[in-house]
């Protein structure tokens, strides 16, 4: 099993994403002091997201980016009343969520159609979300960097990558204390603190602690989360920041309903687990950041980092339905860990060659992932889809398996963003990759498999500027992920899956820059994809190919003072264009044809209604498959409604949100079944801050 320490690392990683608030943007100047490199991100406005960090680990404009990359920034997170992170998906063009391990916080994504399982980031450190607990408490913003990512972030499916951008210490004091309650009756607390200490020292503290029923019959849930930083500044040129997260929780595992079309006709509060059923999970995230002038025009940053993750978990899970009725069902009793290590390292230079501007950066980073787990299969009875009957007991069981998988990297890389006068910007870049990989047979002590993988991944995009409020751009990128099961006839390893993308886009400021208009339209082909031997169903070859193109559109900003939107619209078309097991032209699973959402806000300034925020927004998602071979049915298409009202009173702000207004059956999917949504939920919440 895994070490029972925190591992750390040994190695060290750029600060841009442990500590946006202190991010450097692009600039020609010379700088002689931290304070003079390291400047605040620019604050998101009226949901317009100025620059973003996911797209070059730095703060970089949007407008010169030949990337799409999507902000959802903490305003929107709060008006729409988010409770889940993966719920910040609904803002954001051609991206769908994937419910997490047993109705945790944790959460994967499908993005521009390619299944991103649940690689995320945190901070731009590699996290495995399939087991990692988040929580929305101390999310400053949600980025997604659609399209390969493997030039920064190595083994990335081509879809794209999501990052979750957490709260930093700030320059002046604050308080912010919130109590929540809602249906199925939830309640939670949370806590917002931070300012300086002294003149050296800065630090943020959040906390929350959740207690909630559910809308699923016999789910339940409670959790403490506490999310300490400290930034220190011993010199005018250093600066070292401390950040923590820890996560306890329990809860009644909820797999949901089978994918079966017989699940759409029973109520979402059906549960097929066992209420008594209870999961306890712990999770932590550390990292070390430090940031260092060392010439004018040169700095380090560098960060080393980890997150680990242990439960006891109670399994009770539905199978299938038979004879039209009847859900048979397994019980596993659980020992899962997982632990992520992080160390990267990044030398930022500016310079000038002539006529061009740089922003060169020369990185390395490593990587380690360990995941264990111990299962014990036991026997549970079935139960009645239609009319269900809770208290089965597991029986006998024995010891089913038990693996530990480990996965090595090491990543060389180096991107340089180059200004060629006042109306051409260059991203370009390339990065090396090796990556080794063992999966231990924990029963046993065998090794059942041992690999090893390289891969080149460069990058190329151009923004052509005919005006200040005009980008025009065009990217090519290569993604790549190892295959970590399975062998060919002769033997061999599986070569990595590979992705390459083609992308070209306009950005627009519009209303004197108060809002933008995005466009993008891209194609992605995934090759390498293992597909069985046709000699040999045993052993694998590597024909198939999935290709995904579309169109996203995004609008984001003031339309007029005190109206704010948030529009994102995407139309996908993924298939599988080459296979031997499925049939060609068979869509991607989770990756609907067309889906749209549209979030509004109006702040009344004067008048009567002073200080009273109103809004709303509507979700749309196209009909989907649920998974390869195309099933003869799809997830059903939905509308969903959802609205807010909020009053500031001052130094308290009540607000209430109800979601899914008109009571609409939606589902999601999970890695093999199906989940509802909530149905309408109301959810009032005081903040008093200071």
């Amino acid at each position: 099993m895994l070490r029972h320490t925190f591992a750390m690392g040994a190695g060290l990683h750029v600060l841009v994403f442990a500590v946006p608030g202190f991010a450097q943007t692009a600039t020609s100047a010379e700088p002689t002091s931290l304070e003079e490199v390291i400047v605040t991100a620019r604050p998101v406005e009226h949901y317009l997201a100025q620059d973003a960090l996911t797209g070059t680990r730095a703060p970089t404009l949007l407008m010169d980016l030949p990337l799409a990359v999507s902000v959802v920034p903490q305003q929107l997170i709060e008006d729409r009343g988010i409770t889940q992170l993966g719920e910040a998906l609904d803002n954001v063009s051609g991206a769908q969520r994937k419910l997490g391990y047993g109705g945790t916080q944790n959460f994967g994504a499908y993005i521009r159609g390619f299944d991103q399982s649940y690689l995320t980031l945190r901070n731009g450190l590699r996290d495995f979300g399939f087991y990692s607990l988040r929580d929305i408490a101390n999310v400053e913003r949600f980025e997604v960097l659609k399209g390969p990512a493997s030039i920064l972030y190595g083994a990335v499916n081509p879809g794209g990558i999501t990052n979750t951008v957490t709260k930093q210490p700030t320059a002046e004091p604050r308080l912010r204390l919130r109590g929540l309650a809602g249906s199925f009756d939830r309640y939670r607390t949370e806590a917002d603190l931070g300012g300086p200490i002294g003149e050296r020292l800065a630090y943020r503290f959040n906390a929350a602690v959740e207690d909630a029923e559910s809308f699923r019959d016999g789910v339940r849930s409670e959790g403490v989360f506490l999310a300490p930083v400290l930034s220190i500044s011993p010199g005018d040129r250093t600066r070292i920041t401390l950040e923590g997260e820890y996560k306890q929780s329990d809860f009644v595992w909820d797999l949901g309903l089978p994918r079966n079309p017989l699940s759409f006709g029973v109520p979402v509060s059906r549960f097929l687990g066992e209420p008594d059923a209870l999961n306890s999970v712990e999770s932590a995230f550390g990292s070390i950041t430090l940031d260092q002038v060392l010439t004018d025009g040169l700095r380090l940053r560098a960060v080393v980092g980890g997150s680990r993750t242990e439960g006891d978990y109670n399994l009770r899970s539905p199978l299938a339905v038979v004879n039209g009725r009847t859900v048979t069902r397994v019980a596993y009793a659980t020992q899962e860990e997982s632990e992520v290590r992080n160390a990267q390292l990044d030398l930022i230079a500016t310079f000038e060659t002539g006529a061009l501007k740089h922003q060169l950066t020369i990185g390395a980073e490593h990587y380690r992932t360990e995941q264990a787990y111990d299962f014990f299969f036991q026997s549970l009875a079935s139960i009645d889809l239609y009319e269900p009957v809770y208290g089965s007991q597991p029986g006998a069981g024995f010891r089913l398996f038990a693996d530990q998988i480990e996965t090595d990297a090491v990543g060389l890389y180096v991107q340089d963003m180059i200004s060629i006068g006042s109306r051409f910007k260059v991203l370009v870049g390339a990065r090396y990759d090796e990556v080794e990989s063992r999966n231990t047979n924990l029963m046993t002590g065998a090794l059942v498999r041992e690999g090893a993988d390289d891969a080149f991944s460069p990058q190329i995009g151009v923004v052509y500027q005919p005006d200040t409020a005009t980008s025009l751009y065009a990217s090519f990128g290569r993604s790549f992920v190892p295959i970590t099961s399975g062998r060919t006839a002769t033997g061999e390893d599986l070569e990595p899956e590979r992705g390459e993308q083609l992308e070209i886009g306009l950005k627009r400021d519009l209303l004197n820059g108060r809002a933008r208009f995005s466009l993008a339209v891209y194609e992605i082909r995934k090759q390498n994809v293992s597909t069985p031997d046709p000699v040999n169903p045993m052993f694998r070859v590597q024909t198939g190919e999935q290709r995904s193109r579309g169109l996203e559109v995004d609008i984001a900003g003031e339309l007029a003072p005190g109206w704010d939107v948030s529009l994102a619209a995407s139309l996908i078309d993924a298939e599988v264009t080459r296979d031997n097991r499925f049939a060609i032209g068979s869509a991607l699973p989770g990756a609907p044809e067309r889906s749209a959402s549209l979030w509004t806000k109006y702040e009344f300034a004067d008048g009567p209604l002073a200080r009273l925020s109103i809004g709303g927004g509507v979700y749309y998602v196209d009909e989907r498959q649920a998974a390869l071979p195309n099933n003869a049915w799809t997830l059903p298409a939905y509308t969903r409604l959802d609205v807010m009202a909020a009053y500031d009173f001052g130094p308290v702000e009540l607000q209430l949100n109800v979601r899914n207004l008109t009571d609409e059956t939606i589902y999601d999917l999970t890695g093999t079944t199906l989940l509802p949504q909530e149905p309408r939920a109301f959810t009032l919440r005081a903040t008093y801050s200071y």
